[in-house]
Formats: C-alpha cells, structure tokens, sequence
C-alpha cells in the first residue's frame, strides 16, 4: 500500500513538473480613453478572449482624454473593473471606488488600495506590485487623506522580497523614470517592469540582465500583452502589442 502511494505520489509531482501553464496579462497603459466611449471600451475589453489561456487585465497612467472630476475617473474604473488598476487622473476625493487600487507607496483610509497582488494559475503565480512617482503629489492636487511614501527603493525592496517568497515571477508596475527603474531592480528578483510613464521608451534587459522592461502607450492604439508560459519548471515570457481593434484615441 505505502509504494501505491509513493508511486501515485511520484506521478503526480512529475505531472506537475512538465505540465504547460499560460497566463496573459493585458496591459492598458496610458490609454486616454474619451469618457464618452466608457461603454465600448468596456465591451472591448471583456472581449478579449482566449479560450486555453487566462486573461488578466492591467489599467495604468492616465485613464481619460480630457481632465476629468474624480466621479468620471471613478465611473470609468467601476464599469471596467479590471484586476489591475493604477491610474494617475484619479486624487482620491471621489470616494465611490469599489475597485481595489494597485498602488504601493500609496495609503489612504479612505480608498481601496492594495500594496500588491497575487495571480494564481495552476502551475505557477505571479506578484505584481505598482510604485507612483513622488513629483505625483507635487504636479497634482491630491485628497489630505492620500499619502505618498517618498522612498520607492525601500518600498520596491520590501514589496519584491515579500512577492519573491509568495510568487513565481514579480512584475513592477512603475510610473519613475527609466533610469529609476534601472536602479531600483539593480539586485532585486524582479522579473519585469512595465512602464506607466507618459513617455514611450525602448523595450530592453535592463543593466542587472535579469529584468525586462516593457513600455507602450495604449492612446497610439495598441496594448502590451505579456504572455507567461510555464513548462518543465520554468517561465517563458513574451510582450506583444497588439491593436485595440475598433477603437483608437483621437
């Protein structure tokens, strides 16, 4: 009886050693949707389907074409829903969020902010975490109950120490500068950084040649979907960008 079960026990670990796992997750960055097409974007978005692979879905940078009140901003994040949600023309006075926010070095008693998140698959997980810039609170007028922590490399650290114990592969979602970044993952184990600054830079391995970085603006048309692909113990990433099909900014 105990080699029945050893044996079942061995089958079952090298079943999970050579399965095949995928995870998509689709990032919308800086898009600047007109609010007035919330409604197709939504349909758009849920659309987005594939049926062997997962499909998670990431929002980040500035949401809405024009300066919007915070209610908009709000609106738009509710209808959408999406897993992942990072926006930079949201200031925290509109309080009817129902959505958690991905943002790091952010807290607030008022809002639904979450310093990380966890996406299980069933071979493998991954952690993503988000920092904002600190020129956030400088450029912009933000809610008194919103406070920015300043020390994004300590944050990144703690956030990429705590998700490399819990995950499989940590992403950071980052609103710095490039050569932040750069700095930032020097000797971390972060395994890609998707930019969310208003700025289109080169995809490249960043100096560590460890970590990837992504960038994309999602108003020129297009969205960035990272594919994860879990085979024989390991992870295979790929980033395309691909055209948001019946929309595009003005």
């Amino acid at each position: 009886m105990k080699k029945i079960i050893l044996f079942a026990f061995i089958l079952l670990m090298l079943g999970s050693l050579f399965a095949e796992d995928y995870l998509d997750i689709n990032f919308f960055i800086e898009p600047r949707f007109d609010h007035s097409q919330i409604n197709m974007v939504n349909f758009l978005v849920k659309n987005i389907r594939n049926d062997s692979i997962r499909q998670v879905t990431a929002f980040a940078g500035r949401l809405l074409e024009e300066p919007q009140s915070d209610s908009l901003t709000a609106i738009f994040i509710n209808t959408l829903g999406p897993q992942i949600i990072s926006p930079v023309d949201y200031f925290f006075y509109d309080k009817s969020i129902n959505h958690n926010l991905l943002i790091s070095n952010i807290e607030s008693d008022s809002i639904p902010i979450i310093k990380n998140k966890i996406i299980k698959c069933d071979s493998f997980s991954v952690g993503i975490f988000s920092i904002y810039t600190p020129d956030f609170v400088v450029k912009n007028n933000i809610a008194g109950h919103a406070k920015l922590d300043t020390k994004v490399f300590e944050i990144a650290k703690k956030q990429a120490k705590y998700l490399a114990k819990k995950t499989d592969y940590v992403i950071m979602l980052s609103n710095v500068a490039k050569y932040i970044d750069n700095d930032i993952v020097k000797n971390l184990g972060i395994d890609a950084v998707v930019s969310f600054d208003y700025q289109k830079k080169r995809n490249e391995l960043l100096s560590n040649r460890i970590t990837n970085f992504y960038s994309i603006l999602t108003k020129n048309g297009k969205y960035g979907k990272l594919r994860l692909e879990y085979y024989n113990g390991k992870i295979k990433e790929s980033w395309k960008e691909i055209e948001f099909k019946g929309f595009s900014s003005p």
